[in-house]
């Protein structure tokens, strides 16, 4: 059985499933580690790359994984930035100001000119600018690529139009020229294959192809629902409710700050401004939304209506998202519409509790079987 692996690097969460291609999980594996990735500035970015080899080695070698299943291999990682120098290494934090007392912005349209601004000499040696999960495939495959989310976040692309490509004069604003900047892709994109020594040390297949990546919030939100333009999700985690809605790239008002492009690139994700109901404090539901959530906290309080609120196919667990995006690269899924139907169906909330109140709640993992 060919199954793909999805990884998240999301805040102090590390995880790793595998999933087949009826979209049926096979086996999940988290780890915290300490450094956050939201906060690239705390650590050297080969640290990040370190912290998930071990969690892929320690996954293959108990088996919760079979390495010669794997086909491919798909990524969500909080955006980051990684400079890479003329020995294609990465600068370390703490070469370009970065620390506890002088942490970076956290926006990357703001983080990259601030950063380069004061290291003009190291801004013109540069080999490539890069977002963290960026560098954790060129380490794994050797191929310099990034994807649309960084790059529309980096404030260098010409506008909605054009996120798979640089601005020149934004480029030169900022101290950049284009060729230090890859290749832009979106997040289904196959990129590069492992290389020989990862193949030798882990069993996984010659030819495992790693894809471009997204954003954990990108995944999580193209993975919810058939993403109809006007449909709204509502994600709630534990700082409360945040509402979106899906908009086709023809209608999309690239003034709206937070707004992400869609993994798959036919669309946009619009975060609403306005406060969001949360049914979790006894407000009323939107029974035409989608709730979606990647905590595990029970909703079997909520009092509602649980026949009229509808949650996604993941609701309260890991988003299959970065597993299933690989396996539309891989051409495994061919006709986009039944996606959604057939492999990670909508479901009420009352569906959802009895499935949770059936299942086993010693289980913590769920291994491959097949």
């Amino acid at each position: 059985m060919s199954v793909l692996l999805g990884l998240e690097l999301s805040g102090n969460n590390l995880i790793l499933q595998a999933v087949d291609r009826r979209g049926v999980v096979l086996s999940v594996i988290r780890e915290q580690v300490t450094t956050s990735f939201d906060e690239d500035w705390r650590s050297h970015p080969d640290e990040k790359v370190r912290s998930v080899r071990a969690l892929l080695q320690h996954a293959l070698e108990t088996g919760k994984i079979r390495p010669g299943s794997v086909a491919a291999i798909g990524v969500a990682g909080s955006s980051g930035l990684v400079l890479v120098d003329a020995e294609m290494e990465p600068v370390p934090p703490r070469a370009i100001g970065w620390s506890e007392d002088h942490p970076p912005a956290d926006a990357l349209n703001e983080r990259i000119p601030t950063t380069l601004a004061g290291y003009p000499g190291l801004t013109r040696s540069l080999v490539a600018v890069l977002d963290v999960q960026d560098w954790l495939r060129y380490r794994w495959t050797g191929a310099l690529a990034t994807t649309t989310s960084f790059a529309w976040q980096s404030g260098l692309t010409p506008g909605k139009h054009s996120v798979e490509r640089w601005d020149p004069a934004k480029v030169d604003g900022v101290g950049l020229t284009s060729g230090q900047l890859p290749p832009v892709m979106p997040g289904y994109q196959r990129v590069g294959i492992l290389q020989e020594e990862l193949v030798r040390e882990t069993g996984l297949p010659r030819g495992t192809w790693f894809m471009a990546g997204t954003t954990p919030v990108a995944a999580r939100l193209w993975l919810a629902c058939e993403p109809t333009p006007g449909q709204r999700i509502i994600m709630l985690d534990q700082s409360g409710a945040q509402g979106w809605r899906v908009v086709a790239g023809s209608d999309f008002d690239e003034s709206v700050a937070g707004a992400l492009p869609a993994p798959h690139g036919d669309h946009w994700y619009l975060p609403e401004t306005d406060a969001v109901a949360d049914p979790r404090k006894g407000d009323a539901p939107d029974p035409e939304a989608i709730y979606d959530s990647a905590d595990d906290a029970s909703a079997l309080d909520w009092d509602v209506d649980a026949d009229h609120v509808h949650v996604s196919a993941d609701f309260a667990q890991p988003s299959r998202g970065p597993a299933l995006l690989a396996g539309v690269g891989l051409g495994w899924f061919k006709d986009m519409k039944p996606f959604w139907r057939k492999r990670c169906p909508i479901q009420t909330l009352a569906q959802w509790r009895q499935s949770v109140e059936s299942a086993d709640p010693q289980t913590t993992e769920q291994d491959e079987t097949s």
